[in-house]
């Protein structure tokens, strides 16, 4: 593991507790002009992926820092808002923003999650725009144009450091030692503290017990004593990337996760076994699976596994994964794993694999072929409409009901049919 990688952790985390504090009563009591204001009137509906450059209509203090801003809709018509510095690329803002929608997306027949347009409204109710920086230092309040945006905002804002962000098919991702990814530590940090603490308070009481009760039996240890919303933010992060396999490829060599080994477990199984408080805190609001849209970063080539394989540590983290896909001109393989997966074509010519579960297979433009595990007599292939193709699988537990839509040819282990 990359040191680099936790310790930028911290610093965001402690951000974190003070600019929660400054916006406790849900505004500025100093300032006159709402600072979301010029935020709340940019369109974005023309994009592809909800990223825009600031127009010059934003107010001078923001794009002296920042220059893209995207945000995710509240039912109650609320904006949560994402600016993005200069440092920081399209993709990873994206990433931070689908992440955050992931956590605050509704998850049928869940005890709490089933519908969370009120943690969502609470969110935004507070105006809340989080920033999403190139690292710390890059967002240095000592620096004129950062403290006039701080001062301007007075507490209405959280950070993600983007070095902690690391994005599917990266490098830092593909690594045999893959780099810590602290995105939902950050975001559900921000979630937390935001709305998700005050809109579901059986949540915050099961949150706060699980933590302590961990605490008391000796499977977690945090570094030092903290008031409860940061200790409480720290045991969330840590729980959701360990369930979500971030630390499954055991970085320690001890089976432990977290600054210095701060928890006994490093994989869903072992967090089963041994901590059982936090899988069912996590499964009340929580889905099991990894729903946002993870795009392969631009420098990805080759095939990308979503089955776990213990030779490629990134598996650990891409089997929970339900949607991948390419944009733009990457291009490549994507496997497919047991879950109901979504796969996303790009610009180019792209290969899909299901290899189980009920899957959409979405092309686009370029040459896209699906590709299944038996001989074409083993399956049906029925045209749903003008560009949806439902191709079934008769073998049980094999390669399911897949839809494909706008793709060019189906590739069985005797035939390929152009559609």
């Amino acid at each position: 593991m990359k040191a680099s990688s936790c310790q930028g952790l911290i610093p965001a985390l402690s951000a974190l507790t003070l600019l929660a504090a400054g916006c406790g009563g849900g505004g500025s009591s100093s300032s006159v002009v709402n600072p979301t204001d010029s935020l709340n009137e940019i369109d974005t509906s023309g994009e592809q992926d909800g990223i825009v450059p600031l127009p010059a209509t934003v107010d001078a203090r923001i794009r002296a820092v920042f220059d893209k801003y995207a945000h995710l809709d509240a039912p109650g018509g609320e904006r949560v808002h994402f600016l993005g510095q200069p440092g920081v690329s399209d993709e990873l803002l994206f990433r931070v923003k689908a992440v955050f929608e992931q956590l605050v997306t509704d998850v049928p027949g869940s005890t709490l999650g089933a519908d969370k347009g009120s943690v969502l409204d609470a969110v935004a109710g507070l105006d809340t725009t989080i920033v999403v920086v190139e690292e710390q230092q890059a967002f240095d309040i000592t620096d004129a144009p950062v403290a006039s945006f701080v001062t301007f905002f007075d507490g209405l804002y959280a950070s993600v450091d983007c070095s902690n962000v690391v994005q599917e098919g990266s490098p830092e991702f593909l690594n045999p030692d893959p780099q810590i990814d602290g995105t939902l530590s950050e975001t559900s940090g921000i979630l937390l503290r935001f709305g998700l603490g005050a809109s579901v308070p059986q949540l915050s009481t099961a949150l706060t017990a699980a933590r302590i009760s961990a605490e008391s039996q000796g499977s977690y240890r945090p570094e030092a004593a903290q008031p409860q919303g940061l200790a409480d933010s720290e045991y969330l992060g840590l729980i959701l990337s360990v369930y979500y396999g971030v630390w499954a490829h055991d970085p320690s060599g001890q089976g432990t996760a977290g600054l210095d080994g701060a928890y006994d477990f490093c994989d869903r199984d072992a967090m089963i076994a041994g901590d059982p408080d936090a899988v069912a805190l996590i499964e009340s609001f929580f889905s099991p699976s990894q729903s946002f849209p993870a795009y392969l970063s631009s420098s990805f080539s080759g095939t990308f596994e979503m089955q776990f394989d213990p030779a490629l540590a990134y598996t650990h983290r891409s089997r929970y994964l339900e949607r991948v896909g390419f944009r733009g001109a990457v291009t490549g393989r994507i496997n497919g794993n047991e879950l109901n997966n979504t796969f996303l074509g790009g610009d180019l010519g792209d290969e899909f694999e299901g290899r189980g579960g009920n899957d959409k297979i979405e092309g686009d433009l370029g040459l896209d072929e699906a590709f299944f595990s038996g001989p074409s007599t083993d399956y049906t292939i029925v045209p749903l409409d003008a560009t949806v193709t439902r191709v079934t699988d008769t073998v049980p537990g094999r390669d399911g009901v897949d839809d494909v839509r706008q793709i060019t040819r189906l590739h069985f282990s005797d035939v390929i049919i152009d559609l």
